[in-house]
């Protein structure tokens, strides 16, 4: 139990947390450098019995300097380590079979050293450099020893005996090397795979809770096909970037009036969708409680009203809404119009040019500079098309050279489609964006919506 305590403590020396598979490479090595020196310590006995004692010294030192690697991983020097042991090592090897010479095989220690960076490097190229320059040191030992004389003495007739315990000896530590190597590889799969499936689980659950939280803010936004119910001749084309979204469409309707909106919020996924949640609420409660229907009193009470929810906590929080909202006469074709920095655009039946009614530029929200909200009336004909939206369809990034597909084109679109049905310009938009987009990721919601007076 003492041995094992002891173990341990060297194979997670320096670590502040104990997980292997965190610091695979770490561990390894200091298990290999604590087996190393064992052999090396192992190795005495033999010297003694050959040699004596006269050489028992350079073991020591060669124990050592093997442990000294430990220290630098103490210090969390952990890659210099690695390239300290291999030098280490190698230096070794070389040194001593230059100084034994020839006959007695040490120069096949270079094989192990071979395998070393395999093991601890991730680095292919470092790998392949320090495997090559175990090579050519294994080379450049075996011609040196045919010109140098060695300094250590060893008797020929006892050459073979050391040599054949050398072989026994590089052929334990290449085999350990790959036995283990390849069985930490196994317990590291493993313990790959047990947290892939963990973190497999976590994304299900948190996918789990995304679309429920989805079903809520389907729950809020009216459906879609209800909103024909308000606006006969109309589509709404909704494209949350992740499953629920930051944009969103609002409509309602009093007495005669139509009210309709296409709101982007801060963000997107599901930060995007809890400001949504507040801007939602707000609107309502504008309409619904303060009794409005002017569009730009509407947004200046919502945007009283997201500022007075989000003050309510410890930080500045700056999140709101851009929004293009407007108010239809069902009997008399006014359109009151108001922007939070998104415009609204107006098709007449009988033009081929798109016109631009200009937001106010202020978002509902928090902000350096606060304004009343501008409300603009246009009156409409029959046969006139008016389209409102958030930025996401125009900042979409794709097309052969990647880049953003912007509003000029939009109108192009609109433009050229403007004698279609609204159902076949929803289809067409959707058609284009998803033909401009290709396989790039979408990088924001979409809410666009048309109508026909």
């Amino acid at each position: 139990m003492k041995f094992r305590t002891l173990w341990d403590n060297i194979t997670f020396l320096g670590l502040e947390e104990r997980d292997e598979f965190k610091y695979k490479e770490v561990v390894l090595m200091n298990k290999l450098v604590a087996i190393y020196a064992m052999l090396m310590a192992g190795l005495i006995p033999v010297e003694v019995l050959i040699n004596g004692w006269e050489l028992v010294w350079l073991e020591g030192i060669v124990i050592l300097l093997c442990l000294s690697a430990l220290i630098f991983n103490y210090y969390k020097w952990f890659t210099f380590a690695k390239f300290y042991f291999y030098v280490v090592t190698s230096l070794i090897i070389f040194g001593l079979g230059l100084a034994i010479g020839k006959g007695t095989g040490n120069d096949l220690f270079f094989i192990p050293v071979l395998v070393f960076p395999s093991m601890l490097f991730n680095n292919r190229a470092v790998i392949l450099i320090l495997s090559i320059l175990a090579g050519v040191q294994f080379l450049l030992l075996n011609y040196l020893q045919t010109v140098v004389e060695p300094t250590i003495y060893v008797k020929p007739e006892i050459k073979n005996t050391i040599r054949f315990i050398f072989y026994t000896i590089c052929f334990v530590v290449v085999y350990f090397e790959i036995y283990y190597f390849k069985a930490i590889n196994y317990r590291y799969q493993k313990l790959l795979a047990t947290k892939t499936q963990e973190v497999e689980n976590k994304n299900q659950e948190i996918i789990d809770s995304i679309t429920y939280a989805k079903r809520i803010q389907d729950a809020i936004l009216l459906p879609i096909h209800l909103v024909k119910n308000h606006l006969s001749d109309s589509f709404v084309l909704f494209k949350p970037k992740d499953i629920v979204a930051g944009d969103f469409y609002w409509v309602d309707e009093i007495d005669d009036k139509v009210i309709f909106a296409a709101a982007d919020c801060t963000g997107h996924g599901v930060p995007g969708a809890m400001v949504s949640v507040v801007c939602h609420n707000a609107l309502n409660s504008a309409v619904r409680e303060f009794d409005l229907t002017e569009p730009g009193k509407i947004l200046d009470k919502t945007r009283e009203l997201v500022i007075k929810q989000f003050s309510k906590s410890t930080e500045d929080v700056k999140d709101g809404m851009d929004i293009s909202l407007c108010v239809l006469n069902k009997k008399t074709f006014m359109l009151e119009f108001s922007g939070a920095n998104n415009p609204l655009w107006l098709l007449r039946k009988n033009d081929s040019e798109i016109f631009e009614i200009k937001p106010t530029k202020q978002a509902v929200g928090k902000g350096d500079l606060s304004k009343k909200f501008e409300t603009h009336q246009i009156q409409l004909s029959q046969g006139d098309l008016i389209y409102i939206f958030s930025d996401g369809f125009a900042d979409q990034f794709g097309g052969d050279k990647g880049k953003k597909y912007k509003y000029k084109p939009f109108k192009d679109l609109l433009v050229a489609n403007r004698t279609k049905s609204l159902q076949e310009q929803n289809n067409l938009i959707n058609f284009e964006f998803e033909k401009w987009k290709q396989d790039l990721e979408q990088v924001d919601d979409i809410c666009v919506i048309g109508v026909r007076i």
